[in-house]
């Protein structure tokens, strides 16, 4: 699936070899493209220039920009296949809450990929699975473990609920998902977590819920209520260890539900998995 070629200038799409392998693409006002594969960028193509980034907007978002205000508004829009398309730009404000972005200067793209994960330690977990939190920084492959974990506990007959806040897990398009999470899965777009979690738990009686990217109290709260529920967790958290997590005043709570710690080292390579239960790294 290659629709986010739509997104670029034609005459920059066209200069980018191998574009399945892409994994982002930054385009910003009054420089040239650069593309990622999951390392380190290269430059591509002429300098992109306002109406670059406006036109990939109007793609994203079908030609009415106002149709993706709350999106917009929280500094993204989700375009088709699961790709997010992160924006910086002239905040604007409305009764104290910020409302949206206009004059966009800068667009980072970001390509999902679905990945098989072949590691006997991952399939320790999956195989007696309890409350796991990946973590690893930016770009490293959380989401895609995260998908891939979602849909193997799926296919076990887990009834899965994802909380899909910015639709990077399933890909759903009006509301049917592109990416395979599993026959056993349902999905929650675009609710902010603490929504999506006191609704689930009542409303669907999932098995396991799966979150992405968990950012502050409020988020951590919602993890540590929905196993106080009886509810088995997976999520994600922007971290390069395990150890800072755990030693942080907010994020520490997750230590006292979660067993295993997943750590990525790059795209669909697995560092580490660790049981906090043992106190040692499962090999």
């Amino acid at each position: 699936m290659l629709e986010w070629l739509d997104l670029l200038p034609k005459d920059i799409a066209e200069r980018i070899d191998d574009p399945s392998s892409v994994t982002e693409v930054r385009l910003r006002a009054g420089k040239r493209t650069t593309i990622s594969r999951g390392g380190s960028y290269a430059a591509i193509g002429r300098e992109a220039d306002m109406h670059d980034l406006q036109a990939a907007l109007s793609v994203a978002t079908e030609r009415s920009v106002y149709a993706a205000e709350t999106l917009l508004a929280q500094g993204f829009l989700t375009y088709k296949g699961g790709v997010r398309i992160g924006i910086c730009g002239e905040c604007v404000y409305k009764s104290g809450k910020l409302a949206a972005y206009r004059n966009a200067s800068s667009l980072c793209i970001r390509v999902p990929h679905e990945v098989d994960f072949c590691d006997r330690r991952l399939e320790r977990v999956l195989n007696a699975f309890e409350n796991t939190l990946i973590v690893s920084p930016p770009g490293a492959g959380k989401t895609t473990l995260l998908r891939y974990i979602v849909k193997r506990l799926s296919q076990s007959g887990a009834n899965v609920l994802a909380i899909d806040e910015r639709n990077e897990i399933s890909a759903s398009v009006d509301g049917i998902p592109t990416a395979d999470v599993g026959p056993n899965t349902d999905v929650v777009l675009f609710a902010a977590k603490r929504d999506g979690y006191a609704e689930a738990v009542r409303a669907m009686r999932p098995d396991v819920i799966a979150t992405d990217e968990l950012f502050g109290k409020h988020e951590v709260d919602c993890i540590v209520d929905a196993v106080r529920c009886g509810v088995k967790v997976v999520a994600t958290v922007h971290s390069d260890s395990v150890v800072k997590v755990l030693s942080d005043n907010i994020y520490g709570q997750l230590g006292a539900v979660t067993r295993y710690y997943v750590t990525l080292r790059g795209r669909g390579v697995i560092e580490t998995v660790y049981d906090g239960a043992k106190k040692n790294c499962i090999l």
